[in-house]
This record gives C-alpha cells, sequence and structure tokens, in this order.
C-alpha cells in the first residue's frame, strides 16, 4: 500500500467506489483534507484500472441548468478490486485506518457471510485482524447507502459474519454510523471526458457528473479520528432517521415513481417525466400521501419538494430512466409500502400504489419484450411477468415484494395498472 502523507490525520478505507462514492461522499473526504484515501471496487474490477492509470484523480463535473463546472479531485491513493481481500484486511488491521466508508447499495448487506461476496463479510475478516492486531483506538463504518437505518443495517450485516470473539470485542473498539445520502449521479456521457478536458487539460478516462445539489446528515457519534466533513456542508446530528425517512419517502419514492410510470408513459429521462402532466399529477399525489408520515414542519416539506423538481427538471443532467428502474424489488418494499402501510392501505394511498402499479406495468412490458430486468430478483420478476392471467401475474410479482395474495394491494394495482398514462 502507498505510504500516507506525514500531514495526513488518518486514513479513510472506502468500500464501492462508484460514481456517487465519488461525487459524494469522496468528495467530501477532498474538501475536508488531510486524509489518506484507499478504495476497492464494487462488482466490477474496472474502475480500479482506470483511476490507478491516473492516480487516483478524476474530473467532477457539476452540471447546471446553465452550464458546467469541473473540479479534478485529488483524494485517493490507489484503488483496488473488490476481490483483494488480503489488502483490505492489512487496511483495517493498521491502526492508522480510523474510518470506513461504504456505497455497496441496498443489496450488498444481505450478500451472506462469504468474503469472496460479501462486503460485510470482507469487513468482519479486517476487523478480526484488528483485534488480534491488538489496536484499541475505535474505528467507525458509515453507511452511506440509501436505506433507512443503514448503519443498523451494516452493524448487523459485519456481526453476522464475525466471529464470537471478534463479536465480544466489537462494541469498545466499532462505531457504526448511520448517514443521509442525496446527490443525484447520472451515468457520465460520452462528452464528459471531453467537458474535463477542456475546462481542466486533463485527460480523464473516468469523469463523473453530478447535480449542483449536495445533502449529507451524519450520526454525530465518532468516538475516533474522522474527517472533517462539515467542511463540506455536512450535517453532524443526533438523530438522522427522520432526514432518510424525508429523503426516502419523497426523493427516492418520486424517482421509482418517475422510472416506471415514465417509461410506461413513453419518456426516457427525468426531466421528461416531472414535464409530463400526467406523470407530474403521480408524484404530486405521492409527495401529498409521504408528507403525512414526516413529523417536520410544513414550510420544510414545502421548500423540500420545491427543490426536488427544481432539480428534477435540469436538462441537462440528463438522468436516464432506465438507470433509476434498477433493484426495484429492492427499493419498492422501504420507499413506497410503509407509506401504503402507515395510511391505512391502497385506497388511502393512491400516489403510492401507483408507484406499485407502474413497477408491475414496467417489468411486464420489459420481460415481454426479452429485455433484460436489472434486479437481484430478474430472473424471478421474468418469470412471474410472463403469466397470462393478469391476477396471477400481479400476485406472483407482488410476492417478489413480500406482498400477500390477499392483501388489498393486489386489486388496487390490478385496477391502477389500466389507468396509467400510456406512450
Amino acid at each position: 500500500m502507498n505510504a500516507p502523507a506525514p500531514s495526513d490525520e488518518g486514513r479513510l478505507v472506502h468500500l464501492g467506489i462508484g460514481n456517487f462514492a465519488r461525487a459524494h461522499t469522496l468528495a467530501a473526504t477532498a474538501a475536508a483534507g488531510g486524509w489518506s484515501v484507499v478504495a476497492f471496487t464494487g462488482r466490477s474490477a474496472r474502475m480500479a484500472d482506470l483511476l490507478n492509470a491516473q492516480d487516483g484523480r478524476y474530473g467532477l463535473i457539476v452540471r447546471g441548468a446553465e452550464g458546467d463546472e469541473v473540479s479534478l479531485i485529488d483524494v485517493i491513493d490507489e484503488v483496488h478490486p473488490a476481490g483483494d481481500i488480503d489488502t483490505l484486511v492489512a487496511l483495517l488491521a493498521d491502526p492508522f485506518t480510523a474510518v470506513v466508508t461504504l456505497t455497496i447499495t441496498e443489496k450488498g448487506y444481505a450478500a451472506g457471510s462469504d468474503p469472496e461476496s460479501s462486503a460485510p463479510a470482507r469487513i468482519a475478516l479486517g476487523l478480526k485482524a484488528r483485534r488480534e492486531a491488538g489496536v484499541e483506538e475505535p474505528i467507525a463504518l458509515v453507511s452511506c447507502d440509501n436505506l433507512t437505518g443503514n448503519g443498523q443495517v451494516l452493524r448487523e450485516a459485519v456481526l453476522a459474519a464475525c466471529d464470537e470473539p471478534t463479536r465480544a470485542w466489537f462494541d469498545e473498539h466499532v462505531d457504526v454510523i448511520s448517514t443521509m445520502v442525496d446527490r443525484i449521479t447520472p451515468s457520465a456521457d460520452d462528452a464528459a471526458a471531453e467537458v474535463v478536458r477542456e475546462q481542466t487539460g486533463f485527460v480523464d478516462a473516468a469523469p463523473v457528473v453530478t447535480e449542483p445539489f449536495t445533502e449529507w446528515v451524519i450520526e454525530d457519534r465518532f468516538r475516533g479520528r474522522r474527517p472533517a466533513w462539515e467542511k463540506a456542508g455536512a450535517q453532524l446530528t443526533d438523530d438522522v432517521e427522520v432526514y432518510e425517512l424525508r429523503k426516502l419517502r419523497l426523493l427516492n419514492g418520486a424517482h421509482s415513481l418517475m422510472a416506471y410510470a415514465g417509461q410506461v408513459a413513453g419518456v426516457e429521462r427525468v426531466d421528461e417525466a416531472i414535464a409530463h402532466r400526467e406523470v407530474r399529477a403521480l408524484v404530486e399525489k405521492l409527495w401529498e400521501e409521504a408528507r403525512q408520515t414526516l413529523p417536520l414542519p410544513t414550510a420544510e416539506l414545502d421548500a423540500y419538494t420545491a427543490a426536488l423538481e427544481e432539480r428534477f427538471r435540469n436538462p441537462r443532467l440528463a438522468d436516464q430512466l432506465i438507470r433509476i428502474a434498477a433493484d426495484g424489488s429492492a427499493k419498492l418494499p422501504v420507499r413506497a409500502l410503509p407509506v401504503i402501510a402507515e395510511l391505512g392501505g391502497p385506497e388511502q394511498s393512491p400516489g403510492e400504489t401507483a408507484a406499485v402499479a407502474s413497477w408491475t406495468s414496467w417489468v411486464t412490458q420489459r420481460a415481454r419484450d426479452g429485455h433484460e430486468i436489472a434486479d437481484p430478483q430478474g430472473e424471478a420478476i421474468a418469470a412471474a411477468a410472463g403469466r397470462e392471467e393478469d391476477r396471477e401475474r400481479v400476485v406472483a410479482l407482488l410476492d417478489l415484494l413480500g406482498v400477500a395474495s390477499d392483501d388489498p394491494l393486489v386489486d388496487a394495482v390490478l385496477a391502477e395498472e389500466p389507468r396509467l398514462p400510456r406512450g
């Protein structure tokens, strides 16, 4: 591993070096200054090759409605493939490593106990090595993924993979931190590298495109060292949950609805979906319902949804709905179904019901057209969507979301599917 700079306060290890991490978590760490960063890839090792070839630097393109602003992010010392388990274990056993951040997506936390395929299991091996090395300084595990109680989810996943001595050692030496993260980060288009070169002169094989807006709310319970993320605008708080729910139910919920309803209506991008009269009406209905479940002042919620609409309408971000549509079977149970339950059922939550019906309609059409469905349950979804009788099809699809066959949501979805706007 590279030697840290003499001025560095500590080392941060990041798991899952995708576009979002580079636009959000690592950009904030660069702004904090004074930290060495070693990153590991997710499912594909390609990003390690790209970033190492350019010494970890990359261009961050902030794409506003009026133009682009480019900055060069130079915070990563080195990037390793996810499968380089020995290096990760050695890093976590090193007392200079004080923070581990993760962007491994929702399904990464349910990957099991095999270190070859599970990031939490790899962390468990690293913590075992840290314990055996006699390191006393606490290490913080910081989840930066879009799921409620992400810190608790991470804690449970790591502990499940730990041996008994490491479980006993864990609470005295490991802080597990929940966060709420928000920054829309679409896939970089073909012109992104040229934008970086024109503005900075840097030849970039791995540029990142993002929006001007960024938000990071972090649970303030670190016992050890951490980057001064507040320099990048992060908010440290005792209670992250309400901010998580606000984002999950207003931003992520609207994203899911637009991803499916928008494509069913024949549009391809977020800005096109929010501009579509009928899709926007469904979004507004979903927001009206979700707001009833959030213990926040009306003025704050008004400001938040107004900001969301402005972000969605940014035509230059060109955020593709097909990207957002991935992993629907993992997202809808945390974005839509809890609101339906809290409001008393589908009759009281037609907007959220429309989100679910949009998903069943979209996956059905996609499967019947022979297209792949990017989802951890993709094969099961395709099989369910292939059923000829509508009730059997919807029952089978909703079963993959954990909805019982006699749940009122089945009839509500069957009734809503034909009412959706069609392209």
